[in-house]
């Protein structure tokens, strides 16, 4: 067999005239499908990323041409069969070229930008895409300096305010605590905070597929339709909500409770205010509140929560235990 930088080097007319001979006599003696078989001898070495439907392309392609030449003699096949292989040296090396530019473009590293906001505050956040994100207090977000690819893929941890920038071709997709949240364009919230009980996604206007990771189950939520996820039995329920709106109520610095379970209340004060609240009697549970507060501190919420509820409070450092004989 040739040596194939020999060939190569014929082919650019670097050779001398004693290499140029041995070239003209080795193809003197190559059967019709020498062009085929160099290909398939050399093609890993000069793009070996390539996959493999274009490199057999490529064979289909400069093989039905040298099958033309079978009508011409032979030397001028020689002549023609170098042209063709002269051809496919270049198309070779410039399909490598290209192929090895946009796979580093695409595989390039995208730094990260990671936006963590402190307890009693909220921070907006605008996306690369334009699409704005509304952190609630105590939340992570982790997304990308710029979108590459087909998705718009980010991470939250905590509590977020979506309004996502319609793009039909790159779906917008939110990884939060074994959840994935898939939309097009479109508002709603997310509430995944780590040690949550449970995860919830509220619509406000559009549409969203929401899928557990681990069993792949999905649900499809429309507008004022909310889907709540048990981190500990995983199960997945979905619910109408009339005043969806009172789900971003925070976002505006407000806490609404309407008959809202106590549980729930003292778990989203915890993350609001970064501190560890727990009820000791676990009947005080499902005692349900009504409140609305804006601007008043924790203690004063707790004065009141006591107050309805019957309730006292022991704190020890950032937990505070919520004691009492239940509703």
């Amino acid at each position: 067999m040739i040596d194939h930088q020999l060939l190569s080097r014929f082919l650019k007319g670097e050779v001398t005239d004693a290499e140029r001979e041995q070239v003209l006599q080795w193809l003197e003696n190559q059967p019709e499908d020498w062009l085929d078989r160099f290909m398939d001898e050399h093609w890993n070495d000069a793009a070996p990323a390539m996959e493999e439907p274009a490199r057999s392309e490529k064979i289909a392609q400069i093989a039905y041409r040298a099958t033309l030449e079978e009508r011409i003699p032979r030397r001028s096949f020689i002549r023609k069969a170098l042209r063709v292989a002269a051809m496919f040296t270049g198309l070779l090396v410039m399909s490598a070229a290209v192929y090895y530019l946009l796979s580093q473009r695409s595989t390039a590293v995208v730094a990260n930008v990671q936006v963590k906001v402190p307890f009693n505050e909220t921070q907006r956040v605008v996306l690369p895409d334009h699409s704005s994100i509304t952190l609630n207090a105590g939340s992570t977000l982790t997304y990308p300096e710029r979108f590459a690819g087909s998705t718009r893929e980010i991470t939250l941890e905590g509590e977020a305010f979506f309004d996502v920038t319609p793009d039909p071709s790159r779906p917008f997709i939110i990884h939060a605590g074994g959840l994935n949240t898939t939309v097009l364009g479109t508002t709603f919230n997310v509430m995944a905070y780590k040690l949550a009980q449970q995860f919830t996604i509220t619509v406000l206007t559009g549409k969203v597929a929401v899928m557990d990771t681990l069993s792949r189950k999905e649900v499809t939520l429309l507008p004022k339709q909310r889907v709540s996820f048990n981190t500990t039995t995983a199960e997945m329920t979905t619910s109408v909500v009339e005043r969806p709106e009172q789900s971003i109520a925070w976002s505006e610095g407000k806490l609404i409770f309407e008959d809202t379970p106590l549980a729930e209340v003292v778990e989203r004060l915890s993350f609001r205010y970064g501190v560890n609240i727990v009820l000791v009697n676990k009947q005080l549970a499902n005692c349900r509140f009504n409140g609305e507060f804006e601007h008043e501190s924790l203690e004063d919420i707790l004065k009141i929560i006591t107050t309805l509820t019957q309730t006292k409070i022991k704190r020890e450092g950032t937990t505070i235990a919520l004691s009492g004989n239940g509703c």
